[in-house]
């Protein structure tokens, strides 16, 4: 074996899992952050986390409004999440700039995109510094999915966004 990087490491791991992170802007518009650093916590309660960088547009969303909803986005939106992650959310409205369907979710006053795996819609509970980004651990009050959709995933490291295939 030899020593690998981080970055090298991801592809040992892949694919991963590929989230929109779904969080309300200000003018209350949905912020969509695409993220891997995303798991799942706990069954009792149900709790997930996702890891955000210290300066990163999401999480101090998340962080001052307490609610996310965490997404598995459909394969019909490959291009837009790569496309999300390249810009701020601070900066620009994703979801007009990439002309992404939204949908609501009852009780809840953030939006996703139409085309959507799942939906965890959640609570924040905590935050934890670790290293250059900011672990949110989160409570699940519902999960929303649709099986007949492809979710996304990250192959290569992050270099590449597809859905996974069996077999």
């Amino acid at each position: 074996m030899k020593e690998l990087n981080i970055m090298e490491a991801t592809v040992c791991t892949s694919p991963n899992p590929l989230t929109l992170i779904c969080s309300r802007n200000e003018d209350g518009s949905t912020n969509l952050a695409p993220i891997c650093f995303v798991s799942y916590l706990s069954f009792n309660p149900p709790m997930v986390g996702f890891a955000a960088g210290k300066q990163s547009h999401t999480g101090e969303r998340v962080r001052e409004t307490g609610s996310v909803i965490i997404t598995v986005p459909g394969e019909s939106l490959a291009g837009a999440v790569v496309a999300c992650g390249t810009s701020t959310g601070a900066a620009v409205n994703k979801v007009a700039e990439h002309h992404i369907e939204m949908q609501a979710v009852e009780g809840s006053d953030i939006q996703i995109p139409a085309d959507t795996k799942l939906a965890m819609v959640a609570t924040l509970e905590q935050t934890l510094e670790t290293g250059d980004h900011i672990l949110h651990i989160c409570r699940v009050e519902k999960f929303l999915g649709d099986e007949s959709r492809k979710g996304l995933y990250a192959w290569n490291g992050f270099g590449k966004v597809a859905p996974a295939v069996e077999g």
